[in-house]
């Protein structure tokens, strides 16, 4: 997310597509967090997509490491909102905030796609039941 000049990350508690006409999707911020007044006040996000084995770059945008240093050694560049889109993500989203809602102790922020696109191929990082995983096709789609 950008706001003003200040670039900040963080690894989304929950992520999902909400509708393909208008494009819209939702994610849930902390609302003691650094980030959700960061968003707030930017109102634009991106969402970057990672690949199998980026699990190292999920943990430090998961708050291991202080914010300011999640993007050193990065390569990164600003989205059509400005939100960073990582170089070597997989692929992203680039979104303007259309509503933000609360939702307990997360705010649930709705985005309005205003860009996306596919950088790479890849298999895609996946995080269920406590750990990473890798996607297992094998007839019925299951991890």
């Amino acid at each position: 997310m950008r706001a003003d000049d200040q670039v900040h990350g963080l690894t989304a508690t929950a992520f999902t597509s909400v509708s393909m006409n208008p494009p819209l999707v939702l994610v849930c911020i902390q609302n003691d967090s650094r980030s959700e007044a960061l968003l707030r006040k930017g109102r634009c996000f991106a969402v970057n997509f990672l690949s199998e084995d980026q699990a190292e770059l999920s943990e430090r945008f998961a708050g291991r490491i202080p914010a300011a240093d999640r993007f050193a050694g990065l390569a990164y560049r600003a989205a059509v909102t400005g939100a960073p889109i990582l170089e070597d993500a997989l692929a992203y989203l680039d979104c303007t905030v259309a509503g933000a809602y609360w939702g307990g102790d997360h705010t649930i922020y709705l985005g309005l796609v205003e860009d996306a696109g596919v950088l790479r191929e890849g298999s895609p990082l996946l995080y269920f039941q406590g750990a990473y995983r890798r996607l297992a096709l094998n007839g019925g789609g299951a991890l």
